[in-house]
């Protein structure tokens, strides 16, 4: 009996659409159904193709292995359970690291609604246990909750970590998986921060280490608004939701990276925030600024900090730039920065290291700038750094990066009490993630015209320190 053509048309187009969608992971998330993340009311719809889940889309099929930091509810948890589905369709041995045994079925789960809300096409003979899923050819995906040997006697393609800051064993769980992924795997880490770790905590180490190109995963950071439909009106909503908790609005609903582990408790600079303290271009050119300074924190073995700050003559103070290295730094190597910026200016310097000062003071003859030792008056140069923030009058350039992630770590030091044994906090800040902040704080000293004697300053700065004259 002969087969008519549009019998043979039409199983033609099956099989090329099932190709297709075996051999691309944004063409199977076409078919993908998900539960809307409406608690009292779910329901069922078509994935919905968003930019920022498009890029990693992309990204994992080209094999890359990531660090995800996010706000919530930007739609992850449904992506990373379809592209799990999809790489065991194709043979993978597949994972999911969880908190706990529930979090860990609740992915499993997603993974089967996944196959089972796909077109009877795309069908697959997969065979579902509490925590696992077995494929017709020889993919896998296994659930395990978070603990210090979980999949350790396994070997695995791709391994993803879901909401990984909230591991109650993340170092230990990681060192343990690691290994087991074949050579050529995935690891994706995903997670929002951990508003009580702050700038603590395995994925806050992994997440930078990967932003450092220290780990070879790449590090992605996807803000509140990447979600379409979240303007300023719905965040101002969702803030009233938290009043209380800043940390955890924070956390949840970060503008920046630095800004999601700030964790606000013993912040030396609580008032800080990107959206008000990092405007998206400069407010003038460096040109213009009615006074420039430099300022040098030596690092040594630790990161050696520039900040080039000018100040406008209606009295603001922006930082318009950084130089920032770990490791050994030669003088050369800071001249050269700072010679590149139009002075003529002055440089203040670690007031601790006098060989360096004259040595970069030599090398930058016939610059403009001339460098000397900074004034070091710790508990003033705090001060006007945290009025200058509450009256808005310092802001700091979006490419100074490290300079903006120093804020989220930069906290007062604490102390025991010998007799009570209780921890209370000092008035020092702790002596690391502080470089950049000892530099602008010698440059802030320095354009506000503090004098060591107290002396009067030129003009005044409405409701400044009543001591301290200023600009």
């Amino acid at each position: 009996m002969s087969v008519s053509a549009e019998v043979l048309r039409s199983t033609a187009q099956r099989y090329g659409r099932r190709y297709l969608a075996h051999s691309y992971f944004l063409d199977f998330l076409r078919h993908v159904k998900v539960r809307s993340d409406d608690p009292l009311t779910p329901t069922i719809a078509s994935w919905e193709p968003w930019p920022h889940l498009v890029q990693r889309a992309e990204a994992w099929q080209a094999g890359r292995s990531e660090v995800v930091l996010k706000a919530r509810q930007l739609g992850y948890t449904w992506l990373e359970a379809a592209y799990l589905a999809w790489r065991a369709r194709q043979g993978w041995a597949c994972a999911c690291i969880s908190k706990g045994q529930l979090e860990a079925r609740a992915v499993l789960e997603r993974v089967r609604f996944v196959e089972e809300h796909l077109p009877d096409w795309l069908w697959e003979r997969v065979v579902f246990r509490a925590d696992d899923a077995s494929y017709p050819g020889g993919g896998s995906v296994r659930a395990f909750p978070s603990t210090v040997d979980a999949g350790v006697s396994f070997t695995f393609q791709c391994v993803a970590f879901d909401e990984a800051a909230f591991h109650p064993y993340g170092g230990a769980n990681y060192a343990a998986i690691r290994p087991t992924v074949s050579a050529g795997g995935q690891m994706h880490i995903l997670s929002t921060a951990d508003p009580e770790l702050g700038q603590s905590g395995f994925f806050h180490k992994t997440y930078w280490a990967a932003k450092r190109g220290e780990s070879g995963y790449d590090a992605v950071f996807v803000p509140w608004h990447a979600r379409p439909g979240r303007d300023a009106a719905w965040l101002a909503r969702e803030r009233a939701a938290f009043v209380g908790l800043p940390s955890a609005f924070d956390a949840y609903y970060p503008e920046s990276d630095a800004e999601a582990f700030v964790g606000r408790s013993g912040l030396v600079y609580p008032q800080f925030s990107v959206e008000t303290h990092v405007p998206k271009q400069h407010p003038w050119q460096w040109e213009a600024s009615h006074r420039k300074v430099a300022a040098v924190d030596f690092g040594g073995g630790d990161p050696t900090a520039v900040v080039m700050l000018g100040m406008s003559g209606r009295q603001h103070v922006h930082q318009f730039g950084e130089f920032y290295k770990r490791g050994p730094v030669g003088v050369d190597a800071l001249a050269g920065y700072i010679g590149r910026w139009k002075g003529p200016g002055l440089v203040v310097c670690d007031p601790s290291e006098p060989v360096a000062i004259e040595t970069l003071a030599q090398a930058l003859r016939g610059t403009g700038w001339r460098a000397e030792a900074a004034e070091n008056k710790r508990a003033e140069g705090l001060g006007f750094v945290g009025w200058l923030l509450d009256s808005k009058r310092l802001t700091i350039a979006a490419e100074c990066v490290e300079s903006v992630h120093e804020f989220a770590g930069y906290r007062w030091a604490q102390r025991v009490d010998p007799t009570s044994k209780d921890r209370y906090a000092t008035s020092t800040p702790v002596d690391h993630h502080g470089d950049a902040m000892d530099a602008r704080r010698y440059a802030v000293l320095e354009l506000l015209g503090f004098l060591q004697g107290g002396g009067p300053l030129i003009g005044t700065l409405d409701g400044g320190p009543r001591r301290t004259v200023a600009v």
